[in-house]
């Protein structure tokens, strides 16, 4: 098992793109899994979206951080509501990165998405764009990802 500080705890919305982030990030096939309960692998702890969604169980998304090293917080192009409290993810004292995902859709709007991460506490420049399906931003993520923690071997 891996050590805790290099988890990713990832966090968003129901059907933001959680689960398929990880699977793109670890080079698994791109199969889409409803997150039904918190999984955790070696180098993430998929949450589900229920986590963000509904506040009774904030206090459980919290208790999850405590195993991890990075906290990514997913927020679909294509979503137009936000569940996230403001400035949530200065809860964890941990490094976090926002991802805006489905940016290929042609309804995405990526502005929007961009300012509910920052709206969560995310920094500007540690929000990145990406494609699960294309892979367009995945590279570039990757590399930020690996600044704050070391993936097991099989990675971008």
């Amino acid at each position: 098992m891996a050590s805790n500080r290099n988890r990713i705890a990832m966090m968003g919305r129901i059907g933001s793109g959680k689960t398929s982030l990880r699977q793109r990030l670890m080079g698994e096939e791109l199969k889409y899994e409803k997150t039904q309960q918190v999984i955790y692998t070696d180098n993430f702890v998929d949450t589900p979206g229920e986590f963000i969604e509904m506040s009774l169980w904030h206090s459980e998304i919290v208790n999850v951080t405590l195993d991890v090293g990075l906290v990514i917080v997913v927020n679909s192009a294509i979503d137009p509501q936000n569940s996230i409290r403001p400035n949530f993810v200065q809860t964890f004292n941990l490094p976090a990165i926002g991802v805006v995902t489905k940016i290929d859709l042609e309804n995405a709007n990526i502005k929007r998405s961009r300012r509910l991460l920052r709206y969560a506490g995310v920094n500007d420049k540690n929000i990145f764009e990406v494609s699960n399906v294309t892979g367009e931003g995945l590279d570039t993520l990757s590399e930020a990802v690996h600044r704050h923690i070391r993936l097991g071997e099989k990675h971008l």
